[in-house]
Order: C-alpha cells, then sequence, then structure tokens
C-alpha cells in the first residue's frame, strides 16, 4: 500500500480560509455588540424629579368653608323651603362669621399715658464702676501700726541712761521718774517730790536739753531725750 503523500501547501491554504471565515465573524459581533456597549457607559444617573406642592388657593368670597354649618334662607319666591332645623356646629367649627372693621397698622391705637418725668433717652446711664480684681487681689495689705514705745534713752549732766516706763533715773541719784514715752517726747515727775512752778510732771522734747534745779541742795540737772523705743 503506497503512503499518502502530506502536502504542506495545502494546509496552509485552509488555515487562512479558516481565519478569515473567524475574522469576519469576529467583525461581524463586534459591530453588533459596539453599539449597546457604548450605551451602556454613557448612560446618565436618573434626575430625581420633584412635585411642586400643590398652590394654596384663597376661597372665594361668599364661597361656605368647608366644616361651616350653612342655614337655608328661603328665597322670595322660590317653590320649596327647607323646614329642617339646622344642624348644631360640633367642636372646633365656627358657629357665626363676622368680618372686623380695618384699621390702619401705621396709627397709633393704644392712648399711652402722659408721663410728667424726663423720657429715657434723656436720661444718663453712668456706666457701672469697674473693679480690677487683679489689683485688690495683689495689693498688699496695709502694715499694722507699730507699737508704743516703752522706753527712752534719758541724758542727765552727760550720762546716758536707758530708762523703762515707771522707772527712775539716773541711777546714782533716782530723783526722776519716767511716767510715759511717745515717738518725740517723754514725760517725767520729781520722784517723791514737786515742781515749783505747781505742775506734777514736765515734758522732755528730744534732741532740745532742759534744766531743772533743787532748791533744796542748789543741785543743777541738765537733762536730754535722745531717743524712744
Amino acid at each position: 500500500m503506497a503512503a499518502k503523500k502530506f502536502d504542506a501547501k495545502a494546509k496552509a491554504k485552509r488555515q487562512k480560509i479558516i481565519l478569515a471565515v473567524l475574522g469576519v465573524v469576529f467583525l461581524a459581533v463586534l459591530a453588533w455588540q459596539v453599539p449597546s456597549v457604548l450605551k451602556i457607559m454613557n448612560k446618565k444617573p436618573p434626575t430625581a424629579t420633584t412635585t411642586p406642592p400643590p398652590a394654596a388657593v384663597a376661597p372665594v368670597p361668599g364661597t361656605p368653608v368647608p366644616g361651616t354649618p350653612v342655614s337655608a334662607t328661603p328665597t322670595p319666591g322660590a317653590g320649596l323651603i327647607d323646614s329642617d332645623p339646622a344642624a348644631r356646629p360640633a367642636g372646633g367649627q365656627l358657629v357665626t362669621f363676622d368680618r372686623f372693621s380695618s384699621k390702619d397698622p401705621f396709627q397709633q391705637q393704644a392712648l399711652l399715658p402722659a408721663s410728667s418725668s424726663s423720657s429715657p433717652a434723656d436720661a444718663t446711664v453712668e456706666p457701672p464702676a469697674s473693679t480690677d480684681a487683679s489689683t485688690s487681689s495683689t495689693k498688699p495689705p496695709p502694715p499694722p501700726p507699730a507699737p508704743a514705745p516703752t522706753t527712752a534713752q534719758i541724758t542727765v549732766n552727760g550720762s546716758t541712761e536707758t530708762v523703762s516706763k515707771g522707772s527712775t533715773f539716773p541711777q546714782s541719784d533716782p530723783i526722776f521718774v519716767l511716767l510715759s514715752v511717745s515717738g518725740t517726747t517723754a514725760k517725767i515727775a520729781i520722784s517723791g517730790g514737786s515742781l515749783d512752778s505747781g505742775g506734777a510732771t514736765v515734758t522732755l522734747k528730744k534732741g532740745k536739753k532742759l534744766t531743772l534745779e533743787n532748791t533744796v541742795d542748789s543741785a543743777r540737772y541738765v537733762l536730754l531725750l535722745v531717743s524712744t523705743g
């Protein structure tokens, strides 16, 4: 049996024919599907349609309001008369409807009483006094008063001593007594005696000398108030 001869040219020709047929089918499918794809891609979202609210219609004068009982008025010359009684209004319904007289909205209706006092525009309003909390809180308290002095430095004939209130001086000859002391003065008296002037005390002033003489032995005392404390 003779072997079948393989024809390469015939096979290549068949493949070209198959490719040509498939290309035509692909182009046909593509031409049919492209419009649908483009339509889907360019599809716009639906716009929301808003329904306008119903317009309010003003009732025509003379037209009865719904829910308002209307009494039947007989018309002269009419053949039929409604003999049924008018229905009583239910709760929340109008019994009668009247029209009020109009008023000028720009005319003052209420009468104000005359005031003898001045108008509020003439009165002057004083602004409240401002308080500085920071200043009041940081301001230091006033210092306490200095204590009253209780001692005095007194010089007698050139000898200075510190004498307490109520004590006698000088130590060598305690003839005087210190009664009271202030910032610049000292009040003394004669211990066991009195002054020729008739006074019971004598006042020493700071920085000023005072000379006293004993009439019994003619002794002289030069006193000087140096300081107090």
